[in-house]
């Protein structure tokens, strides 16, 4: 007797459909329509855009995220090449070194780098001129585009890396056996099957850059260089409030991201396909390029990580900034002081709290994407999502579209949309918002670890076991979803540490009454308790250190466990 696969329903992407919409979609869509119709009476502000300071202003945000894009390249590209294709690549503690920056909130990296350049700062004490020079070149826009590299770049690296490890070794090896040299087989070969990843890579990094207002605030606004995320903060936290002229610029700002996000897909779409997994790694020996190779790395922790901590450390252990460094000026006391009960402590808790709920809310809602997106059939097969094809697609578009707009602009859409007033009952103004603000934000993260996992199952594991008799529900939580476990803890793991760090959504939506990490380090150097930010900075990244090495540990112990 032969079983009849059960027709395939839509309830379940519709409903999810609708979900995506409401979190996602209408958020934007309400900044657009602020944007040309005003907001509580007060007339749009699109015409301001068209004036000369405002132009410049658009321009200035082109040139920083264009240059970040070419710092941030110059410190991955190498990176993921040394660790997916060199014998570098079996030291697994260089990939929680380099994700030390990720953890970092930039706005207190860019305050390092000026404390660490600063007259008579730690830089010109150790190298007199050249001290003096590398302040000078820190307070220009290539001193604030490289600082923000420093904080955006893992996230081209682990695409990089990623895609590299894809690659079968043969492709190499072949033009090899052909004759080709190194140069040819890099610029002919890996380049143009890499296109895709790196313009993936390069939009991300153009959205963070362009939607990452801690640089611009401390640095740009000090050397004159405001860009559209500068203005958008300015126009929703300073008096006057001119939410007319937040959506103006919002709207300008996802312009400009769906802009880049348009000419990713045509790069992408050019992307050499190399048919399939890797079987077999490629492994090139460095010879004598080892030690340039290690340089490089040494070179990349120590702009990202060595200067930007040791200033953090002085920063939160010296007694009087005015004096030279020494055992005299230094202190513990500042540690002691934001771990007391009170509103410091507090601000630690509800972050990691918050960032554990509403990571683990978009790992849900990621495992129920990458599920529609590459389903299984009635038989098990991905075969079996052929039809609503369409409705898949807009799922997929739905939950990737937050990576392709700043979080400003998504911030500010959560604004209009959940404080209309006609609303009868919202989540804005409670920490509710913030779960789901969080959510949406982490949403993409999540979704592309997991479905990169759900794309790599074998699905005639999931076909034998329908064979045998099992039902949807036994494939999925017997087969499934154990094999997605190291996309989910990767996604899940990224998550929870943009939310432990998360400065932009955690400033503008949060209720005023709920303390949470970043505001708080942001208040605390307002309020010239520079220290005490300081201190609370080293104890927010070793919460997330200790959080990574736990997971990274954990995952060790699993893959062990598989291969015995």
């Amino acid at each position: 007797m032969t079983t009849t696969p059960r027709r395939e329903r839509p309830a379940g992407l519709i409903g999810l459909l609708v979900l995506l919409v409401v979190g996602a979609g209408l958020p934007l869509v309400a900044v657009l329509v602020r944007a040309v119709t005003g907001y509580d009476g007060q007339p749009s502000a699109l015409g301001k855009l068209l004036g000369p300071d405002n132009l410049q202003v658009v321009g200035n945000t082109l040139l920083l995220g264009v240059l970040v894009i070419l710092f941030s390249t110059l410190l991955a590209a190498p990176l993921a090449f040394l660790m997916s294709w060199t014998p570098m690549r079996e030291h697994r503690w260089i990939d929680v070194l380099l994700l030390v920056p990720f953890m970092t909130p930039p706005y207190v990296a860019a305050l390092a780098w000026l404390d660490f350049t600063r007259v008579n700062g730690l830089a010109e004490q150790l190298f007199g001129p050249a001290g003096a020079a590398l302040r000078s070149f820190v307070n220009t826009p290539y001193g604030m585009a490289a600082i923000m590299a420093c904080e955006i770049f893992p996230f081209l690296y682990l695409l990089l890396r990623n895609h590299l490890d894809t690659l079968p070794a043969s492709s190499d090896e072949m033009a090899g056996i052909a004759g080709a040299s190194a140069w040819q087989r890099l610029t002919r070969i890996v380049a143009p099957l890499s296109s895709g990843a790196y313009s993936l890579g390069a939009l991300i990094v153009f959205i963070k850059a362009a939607g990452e207002f801690g640089t611009p605030v401390t640095i740009g606004n000090q050397i004159g260089f405001p860009v559209l995320v500068s203005k958008i903060y300015a126009d929703v936290t300073i008096d006057p409030l001119d939410f007319p002229s937040a959506a103006a610029f919002s709207s300008m700002l996802l312009s400009l991201g769906i802009g880049v996000w348009a000419i990713q897909q045509w790069v992408g779409r050019r992307a050499t396909p190399f048919g399939g997994r890797a079987q077999r790694r490629t492994t090139v020996g460095l010879g004598a390029w080892g030690a340039l190779g290690w340089a490089w790395l040494g070179f990349a922790a120590l702009i990202s990580i060595v200067v930007p901590y040791i200033a953090v450390l002085l920063g939160a252990m010296t007694i009087l900034r005015s004096q030279p460094i020494s055992l005299e000026n230094l202190t513990f006391d500042y540690f002691a002081m934001v771990l007391r009960p009170g509103s410091s402590s507090e601000a630690l808790l509800n972050s990691l709290g918050l960032a554990f709920v509403a990571a683990t809310l978009a790992v849900i809602v990621g495992v129920a994407v990458a599920l529609a997106v590459a389903p299984m059939s009635s038989a098990g097969s991905v075969t079996g999502g052929r039809r609503f094809r369409g409705l898949r697609r807009l799922i997929d578009m739905l939950a990737v579209a937050p990576d392709t707009v700043p979080a400003i602009v998504l911030a500010i859409g959560f604004i209009f949309l959940w404080n209309s007033p006609w609303l009868p009952v919202t989540p804005y103004n409670t920490r509710w918002m913030l779960i789901i603000a969080y959510a949406v934000v982490f949403l993409p993260m999540v979704v592309q670890n997991i479905k990169a996992v759900r794309l790599g199952i074998d699905d005639r594991l999931l076909e034998a076991a329908y064979a045998s008799g099992a039902t949807a529900a036994q494939r999925f939580r017997r087969i499934l979803l154990p094999l997605l476990v190291p996309g989910i803890v990767s996604g899940w793991l990224l998550a929870f540490l943009v939310g432990l760090r998360e400065v932009v959504v955690s400033s503008l939506v949060r209720p005023s009454s709920t303390n949470l990490l970043s505001p708080w380090i942001m208040g605390a150097f307002d309020q010239g308790r520079r220290a005490e930010a300081m201190a609370m900075t080293v104890i927010g990244v070793l919460s997330s250190t200790v959080v990574l090495i736990v997971v990274e540990v954990w995952r060790q112990r699993q893959a062990r466990k598989r291969g015995a």
